[in-house]
């Protein structure tokens, strides 16, 4: 009977460091296994509000990407102080003198765990598995690097650093006070998070990729909107349609490159002419259907005559609005909808330059 009962109160046991594992995948886990339910919620809803402000003003038309940066700024603030707070919470919950903060005399295999995670073998340093943890260690900063190199290798890190964690806890040496075996339902459901994600964080940027991209301004054919140097972030999507005064990104098109041989991959331009549009351009006035474009954010009026021409189905007519200064359909003509990137929607940086290219 007693042999039962000392049995149950040191598998009931809470650690602080374990605390800290949990509270490295989302701020109050460790303070929810502490039993401070309170101060979890705190935690884990002041995380979120950061997170979705960050992106929110990162992403949005309207946002600031100075406001973006100061929310992310907050969220490794609240991430990292969370993880602190999770192991001070169970470390003195415990009220255990003979306890250290970093366990080094008697050793901890959650702390093990925990470097595991910073950096695959130092689990195994700690361990005392010096050669394991050797491999581990240099297998992980090599892949770190491949992953940069060959996407298709994206996938070892994940599966090194799961493995690398699984091991740090159950290859814990046994004459340890500590019962490694009785939480390895824990330690099996942490390491498969641990895998799921790596591969999230892998990915993510070749998702964000797919899907926004920033792309610097290096001419004044878009002036007075777009100056050089400026960052404009594009929203990417083949199912996007252009409207009239969108601003677009499009790969340069093959009659570009015979007028200019040095132009670059990709244009920026304003969308005037949709298909089917009748287009004119007489006295420095843009007329679309033989009615007069209103067009307050152009330079100059062109000092060009050109058209009238019906704008093809799959093609649109676009200008810079430095309308004097660009190479532009009226110089190479229509561009193919193949050729969109799609719509760029905001200017991100320079800070103090951050607008919405959005005409309400």
């Amino acid at each position: 009977m007693t042999s039962s009962l000392s049995h149950s109160t040191q598998t009931n046991r809470k650690d602080p460091w374990l605390a800290v594992n949990f509270s490295m995948f989302f701020p109050g886990l460790g303070q929810f296994y502490g039993e401070k339910i309170i101060k979890g919620l705190f935690w884990s809803i002041c995380q979120i509000i950061a997170i979705i402000a960050a992106i929110w003003s990162c992403l949005s038309p309207d946002g600031q990407t100075s406001t973006g940066l100061i929310f992310l700024g907050i969220t490794i603030i609240i991430y990292l102080a969370n993880i602190l707070d999770a192991h001070w919470t169970v470390y003195t919950a415990k009220n255990d003198k003979s306890l250290e903060k970093i366990p080094r005399t008697n050793k901890n295999p959650w702390f093990a765990v925990f470097v595991s995670r910073v950096l695959p073998g130092l689990g195994q340093l700690y361990g005392n598995h010096s050669i394991l943890g050797l491999i581990f260690l240099t297998a992980s900063l090599i892949f770190l690097r491949l992953d940069d190199l060959y996407p298709s290798l994206l996938i070892i890190s994940p599966t090194l650093a799961a493995i690398a964690t699984y091991h740090a806890y159950l290859g814990f040496p046994q004459k340890s006070s500590f019962r490694v075996r009785e939480y390895r339902s824990i330690v099996a459901v942490m390491v498969g998070l641990i895998f799921a994600w790596g591969i999230i964080w892998n990915y993510l940027p070749n998702w964000i990729d797919g899907r926004w991209q920033l792309f610097n301004i290096p001419s004044e054919s878009m002036q007075p909107t777009l100056q050089i140097g400026d960052f404009v972030l594009v929203k990417k999507s083949s199912s996007y349609v252009p409207q009239q005064k969108d601003v677009v990104v499009f790969k340069t098109p093959d009659a570009v490159k015979k007028l200019s041989p040095d132009a670059g991959d990709y244009f920026i331009k304003r969308i005037i002419g949709k298909p089917e549009d009748k287009i004119q351009i007489e006295n420095g006035i843009v007329y679309i259907n033989n009615q007069p474009l209103e067009e307050t954010y152009i330079s100059e009026p062109p000092d060009y005559q050109w058209g009238p021409e019906i704008v093809p189905s799959q093609a649109y007519f676009v200008l810079g609005d430095n309308r004097n200064a660009s190479l532009d359909s009226h110089a190479w003509g229509f561009l193919s909808k193949d050729y969109l990137v799609g719509q760029a929607y905001k200017i991100s940086w320079p800070l103090g330059r951050g607008k919405s290219l959005i005409l309400k």
